[in-house]
Formats: structure tokens, sequence, C-alpha cells
């Protein structure tokens, strides 16, 4: 059995199972994504060394829950009814607000601790008025 074009000697490799291709580029982007980190949105000495840490930690899971969602869009693709598609969709949507609101709220506390220190540090009252002590140095 002879294929009469190039694209059709790929295709058939592929759904004989003998082309690996598609599996080592899916997992070099993966790979490729996981290694990439932006630069911390959280610079300055009002910001605390917790509060840079608590961001990657928060990128990386992030990164991690999204390469879950394609890795599931991926297998939901196989299905050949579709219905798989629609099942994932609300699911992942429910799980990614979730994650969006634990993420806020851990940082919104962190951020709060970094602002109560930044009051400590410079002798204030949360209003902006003097506590009558001196600024730690």
């Amino acid at each position: 059995m002879t294929a009469s074009s190039p694209v059709e000697a790929s295709m058939n490799r592929y759904r004989n199972g003998q082309s690996p291709g598609v599996a080592l580029a899916l997992l070099a982007c993966l790979a490729t994504a996981a290694c990439q980190s932006a630069p911390s949105n959280f610079q300055g000495p009002n910001f605390s060394n917790e509060t840079r840490a608590l961001e990657k930690q928060l990128n990386a899971e992030a990164t991690a829950f999204g390469a879950a969602q394609g890795a599931t869009s991926l297998a939901a693709s196989a299905d050949p009814t579709g219905i798989s598609s629609f099942v994932k969709a609300p699911v992942a949507h429910a799980a990614r607000n979730a994650m969006a609101r634990s993420a806020d709220a851990r940082m919104d506390a962190q951020l709060a601790r970094d602002e109560q220190e930044l009051y400590r540090r410079y002798g204030m009252k949360p209003d902006g008025t003097s506590s009558g002590r001196k600024p730690a140095d």
C-alpha cells in the first residue's frame, strides 16, 4: 500500500501510530511554557520577599493549570461524538474561577501584611497620621 503524496504518507504514519512527532512537539511546548517566567510586578522596598515568592508560586500554579486544561482539551478533541467537550467546558470554567478567587484572596492577604509592615516601618497609622513611634531603620 503506497501513498500517492507526501501528505497522505504522513497521515498514514500518524493513523498507524508510527509518528511520535506530535506527542514530542506537544511535550516540548509544555516544557517551554513551564520554563518561562514573567518579571515580578512587586519590585521595590514596599513589597516583601514573601509577596514576590507568592506571586511566583501563583504563576506556577496558573501555568500548571493551563497545561492541565490543554491536556484535557486534547483528550476531549479525540472524542468523535464531541460530548466530552460539552462536559469539560463548564467544569474547566468553574475550576478556573475558583482558582482565580483563591489566588486573589491569598495575594490580597499578603499585600495587607506588606501594608501593615510599611506602616510599622515608617511609624504611621493606617489613616496616614503619625503613630508617635520613631520609624524603624
